[in-house]
């Protein structure tokens, strides 16, 4: 990764025809904008901004030296705080003993730091090779479960929705069925890209997105994401029926409260900008959502954690990420931790649907990524 970096360094400052630091926004905000006369994007208080969606708007107008850059970027990333940093925290146990916070995240989710082992990269390949370096101790192999769309059953359960309840408890391709009710055609004859844009738009209400942002993600108009809200509401009412109330209510309250009674304030709603309301009104879309997820995680480690007690497991559960688990099974043990593991998580709530996990068995986190 320092040779990457290095090599990535002579070829910008080749290009750009001087020496400069690559980490400098003024620099680079020099090079690109006075210099090269680029049509800046958006601007920030300091000027024109050099952030990562800045310079994919503008790739095509330098490529070569734009696209080195955004590479540059995503290397130096790695090698600073995934390589030398996760080096710089392993302990003479071998082992990285992170922090994990319960009240830092306003939706109840779980957040990690010193060093933050949620952020250990999966998406690009060079990323995911770090992921190689968590290993189970001799004996052992990891085991990793992750619940199957929690947030999308947490939805069918808050709102009620018959359509989405029937779907999860005959187990039906839940994005298949979004699909073919969005872009009125057969479930047999959707597509692979009017399933993943389907998908986007079930993730997308669970963190509160609307047409706007709905628009910015599949790249269309603001015009044409409303009516694909308007069809996916129309498919299944209770949804926004769900969210029309509990933005009401939190409005009336004050604050959102999970299943489980855990509060989040939302000050937002009462503010007299009507920007900050708007967000306001996001948050209490999905902090019902999110939040549900995150009780019903909670209560998933809590139980498998006592179960490896109770029954005298040497197995232990080593980490958490978003709404996945590993744990470190002896290899004597295995049967005996996936059944306790699958028991754990799908019986942690008694919902509309079921609660389902994805299992997946591995010598290191990235062989055993459910």
């Amino acid at each position: 990764l320092t040779a990457e970096c290095l090599a990535l360094t002579k070829k910008l400052h080749t290009v750009a025809k001087q020496e400069f630091n690559l980490n400098s926004p003024l620099q680079l905000r020099k090079i690109l904008y006075e210099d090269k006369k680029l049509i800046p994007g958006k601007k920030n208080k300091t000027g024109p901004s050099t952030d990562a969606a800045t310079l994919e708007k503008l790739k095509d107008q330098w490529p070569e030296f734009i696209e080195p850059l955004l590479e540059y970027r995503e290397v130096e990333k790695l090698r600073s705080t995934y390589g030398e940093g996760l080096l710089s925290v392993v302990e003479s146990d071998s082992r990285i003993h992170a922090t994990f916070n319960q009240t830092v995240a306003r939706t109840g989710r779980l957040s990690s730091d010193q060093p933050n082992l949620h952020n250990i990269p999966v998406r690009s390949d060079q990323g995911k090779v770090f992921r190689t370096a968590f290993v189970p101790r001799a004996g052992c192999q990891f085991l990793v479960a992750d619940y199957n769309q929690i947030e999308l059953r947490c939805i069918a359960h808050l709102a009620n929705d018959p359509g989405l309840i029937e779907a999860f408890n005959k187990n039906i391709d839940i994005h298949n069925v979004t699909a073919a009710n969005v872009f009125k055609v057969a479930t047999d004859k959707v597509t692979s890209e009017q399933r993943s844009k389907a998908k986007m738009i079930s993730y997308g209400l669970a963190y509160g997105m609307e047409a706007y942002g709905l628009a910015q993600r599949l790249a269309i108009g603001v015009s044409e994401a409303s009516e694909i809200l308007d069809a996916y509401f129309a498919a299944f009412p209770r949804v926004k029926k769900y969210m029309d109330e509990t933005v009401e209510q939190a409005r009336q309250r004050g604050y959102t409260e999970t299943l489980f009674g855990r509060r989040r304030a939302i000050p937002e709603l009462q503010n007299p900008n009507f920007r900050i309301r708007q967000i306001g009104e996001r948050q209490a879309m999905n902090s019902g959502i999110q939040g549900l997820a995150a009780d019903i995680f909670k209560v998933a480690i809590v139980r498998l954690d006592n179960g490896l007690e109770a029954g005298g497991f040497e197995s232990r559960l080593v980490l958490q990420v978003h709404d996945e688990v590993i744990v470190e099974a002896v290899s004597t043990e295995h049967q005996r931790v996936e059944a306790l593991v699958r028991d754990s998580m799908c019986n942690a709530a008694d919902l509309a649907v079921p609660l389902e996990v994805n299992l997946a068995w591995g010598d290191s986190w990235a062989s055993a990524k459910a």
